[in-house]
Formats: structure tokens, sequence, C-alpha cells
């Protein structure tokens, strides 16, 4: 598959601004990310890439740097495993979670081990919402419960769910390249799973926690299918989305009998924590 490399280079270059760049191009269809010194660098299929699209994507947070630019350009073949591995170091959460890759070593002193192996999928846990979705895992009683994990790219949520106790994990994308990684990374952590690809209409059953981390506007419209696919008591897991989007997050919930719990913030992004009422 052909790749359109997207150079970012913006003033100050911190992690923080490079998560809210990468987080709002995955929205348009990139799909990979890596630092550089003086910014990021996205990737996305040559099929899918819009010069505009692009533009309009970052315009919003554009005042929030002294300068920002963009160039595009085509990406001959690479060995992407080979680029990734020059940039992913370990991530803990919380003392408690430490997420590797297979070339890092086992670490004894963290109640729980994920290894990841991300490809062109999101969710290494260098962004802050899937640290933030993890800290609320590590936070919930999974013991026997029944998980969804809804846009899975690696499967990192679904996996950690099983390793926290869940009896049982369906890990959903709408991109065949996350299906395919999730069931690599559950084999890798010698848990199982049943990885659909699809959207919300491929959710069937019910479950007793439901994690998405998205975005804004996806969650608000499949929000409804989540409340009928969770059991009474359930749990509702939400990310994706900044703090100012918390109260339109939380008017949809009371709508869904989905009573706000706990919301957790990092970087001005949030995870909310909604409970099935009936």
């Amino acid at each position: 598959m052909q790749y359109i490399e997207t150079q970012l280079t913006f003033n100050p270059a911190t992690p923080d601004n490079r998560e809210i760049l990468a987080a709002l191009l995955a929205e348009i269809g990139y799909d990979s990310f890596m630092d550089t010194p003086t910014g990021l660098s996205a990737y996305i299929p040559s099929s899918s890439f819009d010069e505009a699209a692009t533009a309009a994507a970052v315009e919003p947070v554009a005042a929030v740097f002294e300068s920002l630019k963009i160039e595009s350009l085509p990406v001959p073949d690479v060995d992407w495993n080979a680029e990734w591995e020059k940039n992913f170091t370990p991530i803990t959460v919380a003392g408690k979670c430490r997420i590797r890759a297979p070339f890092h070593d086992y670490d004894a002193n963290y109640q729980l081990d994920i290894i990841i192996e991300p490809k062109m999928s999101f969710g290494t846990g260098h962004h802050a919402t899937t640290t933030l979705m993890i800290q609320q895992l590590l936070d919930i009683d999974l013991n026997g419960k029944a998980v969804l994990d809804m846009g899975c790219g690696t499967g990192v949520l679904a996996i950690a769910a099983l390793k926290l106790g869940a009896k049982s994990a369906v890990a959903i994308d709408i991109d065949h390249w996350s299906v395919e990684n999730t069931q690599e990374n559950a084999s890798r952590n010698n848990v199982e799973m049943n990885v659909i690809e699809g959207g919300a209409e491929a959710i069937c059953g019910s479950f007793d926690v439901i994690l998405a981390n998205i975005n804004r506007n996806i969650l608000l419209d499949q929000m409804p299918v989540y409340s009928r696919s969770l059991t009474a008591g359930g749990i509702l897991c939400l990310s994706g989305f900044y703090e100012s989007d918390l109260d339109i997050i939380k008017a949809k919930a009371g709508e869904l009998a989905l009573q706000f719990e706990k919301v957790l913030e990092r970087d001005e992004w949030v995870s909310a924590r909604f409970v099935k009422t009936k």
C-alpha cells in the first residue's frame, strides 16, 4: 500500500502539541505517527489523502503555535516496524500497567504487562486518551465481565480488560488493518477475543462494560447503541474528546439512562465513565 507522509513543523514542538495534532489527523484517516525533532510526521494511505482536509483538520489549533508548516509527499516502500522500533518506548500507567513492544524486556514490577506491536494502528498507550482509558479499567472490577472494545485500534484495551479478569471481550474496528493487528496482539498476550471488522452495526449481544476511545462526533452518534447493548448496572467508558466537550457528552448520556460517575483528565483530553441505570 502506498502512503503519503505529512510533515508538520511547529513551535513549540512539545509532546502535548504532538498528541493534539495526531488525534486531529487520526479523525480524517491518518493511521501512524512519528515524532520528529521539530514536530511530527503523520502517515495516511494515498487513496485517503486530501490536502485540503489535512489543512482543515489542524486549522482549529493553528493559533496555539508560534509557527506551523505542513508539507506532504509520497513515501517509498518502508519497513514500518523498523521505523517504529526507533521511536517506541514502554509506557507505564498509574504505576500498575506497563505497555511494551515485543523487543522490550519483561518487568515484574508491574501488575499488568501488555505487549503491543501497533504497526499502522492507533493505540500504543502514548496518547493521553489511551492512558486515561487504562486508568479507568484499573479502577473497575472486571472479574467475570463481558467487555466490548469499540474502535479497538491495536486491541490494547480489550487485552487489558481480559488480563484484569474479564471473562470475554469483543473488539470491533472499521479498519481492516486494525482488526488484523488486534488479532496479532491478542495472540502475543495469550488472550482470546472475538475481533470484528465493522462499525456500530456489528455490535451484537449485551455487555457489562463497553469501552470506546474514538472521537466526539462518532461517540455521540453511537451512544444510543452502546446504551442498548449495556446490561443494567453496566459501565460505559468513553474517551477521544476534549474537556470542553464533556458537557455535550454528559447531556447525551442523560437522555440514554446513563448516569455520569467519574471523569479523568490529562492534557485537556478526558475519559468519562457512566453507569446504566435501567
